[in-house]
């Protein structure tokens, strides 16, 4: 499998951000790009990682899925 990736997205609770960067549509317009693994810092910030725990589950190898 190839991947395609981009590891330095920032979400809706980063500053300067538009207000649509919720985990869905960071999905959404991830996968139109061709993306297939996608990283963030803003895990670090607690309503993202809220979003983060309810929309994703972990995978056998650890990877955070939709």
């Amino acid at each position: 499998m190839q991947i395609i990736a981009d590891l330095h997205i920032h979400s809706k609770h980063s500053r300067a951000t538009s207000y649509k960067l919720s985990i869905d549509n960071l999905e959404k317009y991830g996968r139109m790009k061709g993306l297939n693994l996608m990283g963030t810092g803003d895990f670090q910030h607690p309503l993202h990682r809220k979003e983060i725990d309810e929309k994703l589950k972990e995978d056998d190898k650890g990877i955070l899925r939709t």
